[in-house]
Parts: structure tokens; sequence; C-alpha cells
């Protein structure tokens, strides 16, 4: 990588290594001196190893790692941080880059482009463009934190870096314990609300808590339901001049997705609305998009409730957004914000209000046709009909500059008044509890504000409790379906299938909890439950020398977990099971979702000698292309297929069957079928080449020791 491409790409005062290794980097290029104090390990080496000099650098590599692995043309950027050398500030920028099946890492130097935007008004504008993005940044920060502080046996050697980053960082940083009493907080916090202009008696900790608890009526809903928030908070002690904070306050769960601390990080953003207050436009309107801001909104929202007249507050939520930041970036994500408020804001009409009102957030005011004293019917099927337009065109696709295709989708809650409320700060509030219920929906979905809504919300809020205390309390138990070979009719392995035995003593059906699982990041615990416990189950049939596989499920979440594959390898070695004995069952939507962490992981279980099943087949994105990549062994037919099976069928109701085992067995892979209830549909798979079947025709799922008793009359 010479200097001239170097400098094409906009990388002129900086560092260029070349990655040999995960540990191993060379030093290629360096330009200015800077190098040799900010990594002294590269001294008189030109190959080295990281040392722990830079704490956001090597933080970086984590993600950086994800990349290289994939070993696709690509690059990610770290956005820009500050190092403290001897005799000054340096402001870099780390990149991660993939060329010509080569991993580099190049660190830039940005203190001319620093400096310059520094000393120009137009840093408030980018300054707002990067608003959402100190979200971003602050989300990546608690997640980071939030997986170290979750894992005890890593803390000692990987909190250290992180710990170093929070006292070195400009972010305020303050530590809650579940019940918001502070445990720690570092000097920037303490020095953003040391200020001699504006005087109180309260610690900082206390008086954060209170200004979110005073401006934003969500704070309730967003401590009860453990949410992640971001936004500003304004700190006035009339008649002196306030300050404006941007706050982002998340809450980091242990392994057992319970709440131990609440991390807040805050920012000044002071100076920044100082110089938009030259610009009456940037004021009131958000940069990004040129639509009004939350301040504007909520000025005309009250304007709105004194003129007395019936009217809908919709509260909209983009879908799916924080994927694409995370896969093509935060620039890749202004751009379809862009585009997506210039499509929602085609569909308000003239005497309607939009605004954007948080990073992927907006608000609408919507104006009912008639003027009368009450929300009527009729206009309640007035704001479905225009929630549903909103919906739709956020659904089409986004064709982007670059080149790429993205989609997202919106949910929707809707508050009327003054049937709801009279008060702007409840009809916020209560049209945020909408949209969040809607957001529990896996499509894009509307939500209107009720009673029962409430009631709804609180029930679910008692099953997440009842949900984290089973994980604690060991109430969940595995039972086991028998799949079966057709034709010698033997068992030849199960599925492993959880269910909840709830202290009230009634079972809980696992489509009612396994949801609720995915939605709080539950299942991650439970699913190391799983794992675990089918290991158990594995080393005792072992025992009783009934060695047979062992299939398991993998939600969409757990395959986002970084740690899933060495959990999965240390707990075959913990119990000493043979990894043929195991298999793991994925959908085909988790393939198409998240195909490049499945690939990884796929490749390295089928090393360990684990084998891979795709359920549901048939119902998802069926593609033979990942067929063909993936290193797949079987195909189960849907039970959905299986049921079209019967004496009145036609000979087309089994032509997706008869396709499926074609294709799959041209492919060099097992066909089962599951679902199966009568002898006509085994009969009919026997006859055309599907051995292969479970279903209720030969046994509904058993606790271990009834399997066992199934299992010796088969053998």
């Amino acid at each position: 990588m010479d200097a001239s491409l170097l400098a094409a790409l906009g990388f002129l005062d900086c560092i260029v290594f070349q990655r040999l290794s995960p540990t191993e980097f060379e030093v290629l290029y360096k330009a200015g001196n800077w190098l040799d104090e900010l990594l002294p390990e590269t001294v008189g080496s030109k190959i080295f190893s990281f040392e722990h000099n830079s704490a956001y650098l090597e933080d970086f590599l984590i993600d950086a790692e994800n990349l290289w692995l994939v070993n696709k043309n690509g690059r990610i950027d770290s956005g820009m941080w500050s190092e403290q050398l001897s005799n000054q500030v340096i402001r870099l920028e780390a990149s991660a880059v993939v060329a010509d099946k080569q991993s580099y890492l190049i660190v830039n130097k940005l203190n001319a482009k620093y400096k310059q935007k520094q000393e120009t008004l137009q840093i408030a504008r980018e300054s707002l463009l990067t608003a959402d993005k100190i979200s971003a940044q602050h989300d990546y920060l608690h997640a980071r934190l939030e997986e170290l502080l979750s894992e005890p046996e890593r803390a000692l050697t990987a909190n250290q870096p992180v710990t170093q980053a929070l006292a070195q960082t400009d972010l305020g940083v303050a530590i809650f314990d579940a019940d918001l009493l502070l445990l720690n907080s570092n000097p920037a916090l303490r020095s953003i609300f040391d200020d001699s202009n504006i005087k109180t008696n309260l610690p900082p900790d206390k008086l954060l808590l209170e200004l979110f608890r005073n401006q934003y009526p969500e704070c309730e809903r967003i401590f009860s339901t453990a949410s992640a928030w971001s936004g500003e908070i304004f700190w006035l002690n009339p008649p002196l001049q306030g300050k404006w904070l941007k706050l982002s306050i998340q809450p980091i769960k242990n392994d057992a997705q319970i709440v131990q601390n609440w991390l807040f990080s805050v920012s000044d953003v002071t100076q920044i609305k100082y110089l938009l207050k030259r610009n009456e436009k940037l004021t009131h309107f958000d940069v990004l998009t040129n639509l009004p801001n939350r301040q504007y909104f909520w000025q005309n929202l009250e304007k709105k409730i004194q003129q007395n007249r019936p009217f809908y507050l919709l509260y909209l939520d983009i879908k799916q957004f924080k994927r694409i930041n995370e896969i093509h970036g935060h620039l890749i994500g202004d751009e379809v914000i862009r585009e997506l408020s210039i499509r929602l804001n085609n569909l308000v009409n003239a005497d309607d209000m939009i605004a954007k009102i948080g990073g992927t957030e907006f608000a609408v005011i919507l104006e009912l046709k008639h003027s009368h004293a009450q929300i009527s019917s009729t206009d309640r099927d007035y704001a479905v009909t225009f929630a549903e337009k909103l919906i739709g065109t956020s659904c089409l696709p986004f064709y982007l500059s670059s080149g790429l295709k993205c989609e997202v989708g919106l949910n929707v809650g809707v508050a009327a008044f003054p049937k709801d409320s009279s008060s702007a700060e409840d009809l916020m509030k209560y049209a945020d509890l909408a949209v969040y219920a809607a957001k529990k929906r896996s499509i894009s979905s509307i939500s209107f504000y009720s009673k029962e809504l409430v009631d709804a919300s609180r029930k679910r809020i008692e099953m997440e409790d009842a949900l984290r205390n089973a994980v604690q309390n060991h109430e969940f138990e595995l039972y086991l379906q028998p799949i079966l070979d057709l034709s010698s009719g033997q068992i030849i392995k199960a599925e492993a299938l959880i269910r909840w035995h709830h202290p009230d003593g009634h079972m809980v059906s696992p489509d009612e909890f396994i949801p609720l699982s995915e939605q709080t990041g539950l299942i991650i615990p439970i699913g190391k439950w799983v794992i675990k416990e089918a290991c158990a189950i594995l080393k005792r049939l072992e025992s009783q020398c009934e060695p047979i596989k062992l299939s398991i499920n993998l939600s969409p979440r757990q395959v986002g977990d970084r740690q899933l594959f060495e959990f999965i390898s240390d707990t075959l070695i913990e119990y000493q099971v043979n990894p043929q004995q195991l298999e793991i069952e994925l959908t085909e939507g988790v393939l198409i979702d998240n195909y490049d962490k499945v690939h990884f992981l796929l490749d390295e279980v089928r090393k360990l000698g684990i084998s891979i099943s795709i359920d549901d087949f048939g119902t998802g994105y069926s593609s033979l292309a990942y067929l063909q990549k993936l290193p797949i062994d079987q195909l189960k037919i849907d039970r959905s297929f299986v049921n079209e099976i019967n004496e009145n069928s036609q000979d087309s109701d089994g032509a997706i069957i008869l396709a499926v085992i074609a294709m799959a067995h041209n492919l060099k892979l097992e066909v089962i079928a599951e679902g199966v209830e009568t002898e006509l549909q085994r009969d009919f798979l026997k006859q055309h080449n599907c051995n292969i079947a479970q279903g209720y025709l030969f046994s509904r799922p058993l606790p271990f020791d009834d399997f066992c008793k199934l299992l010796h009359k088969t053998l």
C-alpha cells in the first residue's frame, strides 16, 4: 500500500499496519514521529503485538477482527478520539481495511482537520449531524462494558483497557446500581457539573437523575422496562446561563439478564447550541433531515392543545435501523434517515406537523378531517389508514448512492387528545408506551394507547420477572422428541425442546415465553442452559450405552452472541461429549439476517464435528445460494407442508415436498419431515425417499426417563 494510494483514500499523516495474525502486526508505513510515543512496543520492532498502551484503539480492534475474519473487501472506521502525549494532544481515527485478501489497520492523525473545524461555524452543523452517532458510540461503549462485566472470568484481563478508557474519556460517566444509587463516576462528569455560574445543592448524580425525570415523560417506562435511551437535557438555574447536555442511558445486565447497573454518559453540547442561536432555522430544525426538532415539536404540541380541538399524536420508531449502522456504517444510516424523512414528509398534509424527535424517532400531530368535541370511530380509521401509509412507504427498499440496497420498517404508537390526556407530557408518554408495545411484534405495527395496553405492559413486565426467576431457579426442563428412520422404525436421534414449569404448577408454552426471551435478551442465558443440559443428557445416554444424536435450536439473538462458539466448545469439553453426537438447528431467517456471522459460526462448529440442520425449511427465504455455500447437513421440511398430505390430497399437494426431497438429495443433504401425524403421511414420505421423520404419530416430546423407556423398546 503506497503513499499515493493512501493519499487517494484520504490518509495523509498516518500509520499503516498489516495484520499478520490475530496477535501480530507489521508496520508498513509511518508519517511523523508520534507512533513511537503512542505505541512504544513498535520501537525497534517491525513486527509487534499490542501491549495495552491505547485503550480506545485496542477496543476498536475487537470489531476490526470481525471484518478481518470475514476477509471480504471492505472498511470500517472507529470515529475520532484523542490521545495525550507528553507534549501534545493528538486527534486520531482508525480504519480497519480488507483489500485483496490482505488485512490492514490504518491510524490517521486528524489534528489539522480538527483545528479547522473548531474555527468555523461548520462545526455546529457537523456536530448536529453526528449527535445521533454520539448515542451509537455510547451504545458501543455500554455494550462492551456489559459484555465484559457479565463475563467474570474475563474481567481481570479485558476490563483493564475499558477502565483506562473511562478514566481518559471526555464523556462524563456515572455508574448506578439497580436501585439508581451511585456506585462510581469519573472526573469528566464532575467537571461538567462544576460550574460557578450555576448553583445547586445536589451532587452531579442526583442532579442528573432529577433533570431526566423532570424533562422526559418516558423515564418511568425506561427504568421499569430496563430500556436504553438517548437524548438532550437542559440544566438551568434562573436567571443564570444554563447548559445543554447530551445524555445516554444504558442498563448493564448480568448473564441472567437482570439489571445490575445503570450506565449514564453525558457530554456538554452547550457551545453547539450557542452557535446555533445565530441561525434560527438551525435552532428549530434538525440539520440531517431539515424537519422540525424535538424542542420545536413540543412547542407546537402545547399550542395545539391550547386550541382544544381533537387530534392524534403519532410516535414513529424506525425498525431494524441498528443493523444498518452496524453492517454499513453511520454514513449509510444517515442517508437512509434522510430518504425516509422525505418519504414521510410527502405523506403529511399541510395542516399536520412532522418532526424528528430522536436518533431514530419521528412524531406527527395528525389533524382530523372534521372538527368535533370527541374522537370518533371514523377518526380512528383515518389515523390507522394514515399510519399504514407511513409504514408502507418505510418498508419500500432504499436504493442508496453507494449502490447498496437497504430495508427498514416503522413502528407507530398513537395517543389521542383529549381522549387519552390533555397534557403534552402525558400524550408523549402514552404514545411512547404505545410504540414500545408495537416494537415487540416481529413486523411493522400500529398500536393505540389504552388501559388494556397498560395492563398488558404490566403483565409483560411480570412475565419478564418470572422468566428471570426461572433462569435462576432452574425451572426449565428439556423434553426429547424422537426422530426415526422410517425404514427400520428405530430412533436415530432426538430434538431437545425446552419446557417451563411455572411455580404455580402450570406449564408455560414455549410459544409464549421464547419470543419474550428473545426480545429481552434472556434467550442468551436460557440458550446456554439448553446447551449445557443437552450435553449433560448426552453424557447420561452414553453412560447407559444409548449414544444417540441430540439436536438443539439456536435463536437469532444467540447467533449474534460473540461468545457462543467458545461456550459450545468449552461445554463439550466440560461434559466430555463427542461433538458428533450434537446437532444445531437454525431457521432460514437466521441465515439471511446474520449471514456473515452464521457463516463463520457454522464453519467453526463443523470443524468440531457438530452437524447442522435447517429448520422449518420452505417457510422463509429459500435460496439455493446459501444451501450450496454454507456447511449444512440436513433440511427439515416444515410441518405446514406435511399437513397438506391427507386423504383428500391432490397430486399437487405434495409437490413442494417432492421438490425439496429431490433438491436436497442432489445437494447430498439429508431430509427430515417434521409434524408427521398420520400413517398416510408416513407412507407418502417413505414412498418418496424421505426416510427420516418426527411427529406425534411416533411420539410427543417426552421427559428424559420416558424417552429412555421408548428408546429401549425400539432397540
